[in-house]
């Protein structure tokens, strides 16, 4: 779906606009232990809270999804009318889970759900249709999606990418001779890479490097399989500055989430 080109955008008013509009809560816990938390986004540069697993495992996907320029958690209040008659109207707010923009897409309003084998009881109905009617007269998309009935090596692979993100001091001495070398070889796997620079570093300090440049799309590799010492990756060919090979490039690297959700 086309949209804007999000990337020179000055995001100060949606920062000021979309400010969680209510902190995470433990309800659930008697059912599900450890089910809420944070972790630092790399990407809003600031700590992200979610309160399921689901909710988690989405944040990091759009932490690893290149063409995801900013998303907001918990931002969006939407008004819900309930009732009608003689008993009256009740009106009460919902906040639904996070607004993404995606590059050239229109922004995405998401509810993020547990499962689709029980469909949405009422209430959850009447909260979708009043989503979607918000979405549509902001010119955004609304969508429920599961996160956690996405295949689980890729599932796997978003958690363990997502603990790479963060660049490291003694990176930059490095990256562009390990993107070289991958230029030399062309493919090859993990643990090829890594033991190719033995003699002039420690091999398993090559490894998070290489796992970084995986995460930030500079690398080719196949997300379908479980990331181990034996996966192959190769370089995109359209990059060679510091730059790029720091941040990689759209559409490489993750799927988007277009395609998944």
């Amino acid at each position: 779906m086309s949209g804007e080109n999000w990337l020179n955008k000055n995001w100060i008013r949606e920062d000021q606009l979309y400010v969680p509009k209510r902190k995470v809560n433990n309800r659930g816990s008697n059912w599900y232990a450890h089910i809420i938390g944070s972790f630092y986004s790399e990407k809003m540069n600031r700590p992200v809270e979610y309160e399921s697993l689901g909710e988690r495992l989405f944040y990091y996907f759009l932490e690893l999804d290149r063409d995801v320029v900013r998303y907001y958690v918990q931002s969006v209040e939407v008004p819900i009318k309930e009732g009608s008659g003689i008993f009256g109207t009740t009106t009460w707010t919902h906040i639904s889970d996070v607004l993404v923009f995606r590059q050239e897409s229109i922004p995405l309003l998401y509810q993020i759900k547990h499962s689709s084998q029980q469909g949405p009881d009422d209430k959850e109905q009447l909260i979708n249709k009043y989503c979607n009617s918000y979405a549509l007269k902001q010119g955004w998309e609304y969508k429920v999606i599961y996160p956690k009935e996405m295949p689980n090596q890729l599932s796997w692979n978003i958690r363990f990418l997502q603990g790479f993100l963060k660049e490291r001091t003694y990176y930059d001495q490095w990256m562009q001779k390990v993107a070289y070398r991958m230029q030399c070889m062309e493919s090859g796997s993990i643990e090829d890479v890594s033991r190719s620079f033995q003699g002039d570093i420690d091999p398993l300090l090559i490894r998070p490097i290489i796992y970084f440049l995986m995460a930030r799309g500079t690398f080719h590799f196949d997300v379908t399989e479980r990331i181990t010492s034996h996966t192959r990756v190769s370089l995109n060919e359209q990059m060679l500055s510091m730059k790029t090979i720091r941040e990689g490039l759209p559409n490489n690297g993750i799927q988007s989430t277009e395609s998944l959700f």
